[in-house]
């Protein structure tokens, strides 16, 4: 079997080729880091130091290679010739490969019109649909049928952590990657084509229909706790997420606005909530990793797309008020990215100081789509409280004032 991973970073290398490695395939990487590449095809493997208990282990990924991103023939030779392709590039980044992609599709399509199936590795929900709205209109009529029937954009739920490598890892082998000990792929069943065949053999790979459970616990639940914590932690000076998640002032808000989402999530799903409380229980043992060097910046930066109402924080506030919950510890950290302006991130610094200049009503309407009188003030009321760095009992006291879990 043959595999093409689009996107070499984290994710790809991390999770997504080791998967397609310990299925025996033969795993090509196309990024546009052209040190990366090189150095890839130099060495024909990577190692993946893994957290298991309180030390690593190291898993190494094999029978690898790469293109170059920037070389189209050999990006579209590379997809035409594969048989399952992955993507882990960046939401932002999917609009700059769709024509590309595209030509690779028709290309296929010339060679013998095989099916192809694309395990879209990205934190959107609706990934599918994004991705094939991006590709369709670079698709010509007579490859339209082919491509409605055997390209199959497929939305992957990645619940992984893969957080920047320790230097140590990398001074050995810049090619390291470091994860925590998770393996779990969930895919949507229904995005798969041509409908009804046999799915490719991945490994840990499971299929799931209706999908939409998956992406929305990853995002609604994981992907919003690690964004609260690193909106709180920075306001209480902290660098690493580990540190946040032991602080017991911020575990306090983090653990009910996990809650919030996670009973909100399983109602609208019909799921039992034991189920996400077991899944919040496990989150909460790995946020407080300390193999897992994790920072602030890197998990905080881009507040524009993470308060958004359709992403992590703004999305599962709006899912809590959609289910007849009150989002209040959701809501602080919604407070606490209004306040994020790490000097690094020129989007965080925009949306404080529309925060700070505009007001934080502006500010919500603008970035979260959130205009209720009722749910701004509450907002607002949380927003100045942590920019007055007041004490802890009088956020747990206005917490104690919403109909909501504490």
């Amino acid at each position: 079997m043959k595999a093409v991973m689009y996107g070499a970073g984290n994710i790809g290398r991390g999770f997504i080729a080791k998967r397609f490695f310990l299925s025996g395939a033969e795993t090509t990487l196309i990024d546009v880091n052209t040190e990366l590449v090189d150095r890839l095809n130099a060495a024909g493997r990577y190692p993946i130091y893994v957290t298991k208990g309180t030390s690593y282990v190291t898993d190494w990924v094999d029978n690898i290679k790469a293109v170059n991103g920037r070389d189209e023939d050999a990006v579209i030779d590379t997809i035409a010739d594969t048989d399952i392709m992955a993507t882990a590039l960046g939401v932002n980044i999917l609009p700059r490969v769709a024509e590309l992609l595209a030509r690779a599709i028709v290309a296929r399509y010339k060679r013998g019109a095989r099916p192809l199936n694309i395990l879209i590795c990205e934190n959107l929900i609706g990934s599918d649909t994004y991705l094939r709205g991006l590709v369709e209109p670079h698709i010509p009529a007579e490859v339209k049928e082919y491509f409605d029937a055997n390209i199959g954009f497929v939305c992957v739920s990645v619940c992984i952590t893969v957080p920047p490598t320790p230097q140590q890892f990398l001074d050995e082998n810049p090619l390291a990657v470091c994860t925590d000990n998770h393996n779990e792929l969930p895919v949507d069943l229904a995005g798969f084509r041509p409908v009804g065949a046999e799915l490719p053999k991945i490994d840990s790979m499971v299929a799931f229909s209706p999908f939409s459970f998956f992406i929305e616990r990853k995002l609604l639940i994981h992907n919003m706790g690690h964004a609260l914590m690193a909106y709180y932690g920075r306001l209480k000076g902290y660098e690493m997420i580990f540190e946040i998640a032991c602080d017991g002032e911020i575990k306090y808000v983090l653990t009910r606005a996990l809650i919030e989402s996670a009973r909100a999530l399983a109602k609208r799903h019909n799921v039992p909530a034991e189920e996400l409380l077991e899944f919040v229980e496990n989150l909460m043992v790995r946020f407080e990793n300390p193999l897992l060097i994790d920072d602030v910046f890197r998990v905080g930066r881009d507040t524009k797309r993470k308060l958004s109402a359709g992403d992590r924080l703004g999305g599962a506030f709006k899912l809590v008020r959609e289910q007849g919950g009150v989002p209040a510890h959701i809501a602080i950290g919604i407070a606490a990215g209004l306040l994020f302006d790490h000097p690094d991130d020129p989007i965080g610094l925009e949306v404080s100081a529309c925060a700070r200049d505009e007001g934080v009503a502006a500010a919500c309407e603008k970035y979260c789509s959130i205009t209720d009188a009722e749910d701004v003030a509450m907002i607002e009321r949380f927003y100045n409280l942590l920019r007055d760095r007041a004490p802890f009992a009088d956020i747990v006291a206005a917490l104690g004032e919403y109909k909501s879990i504490h």
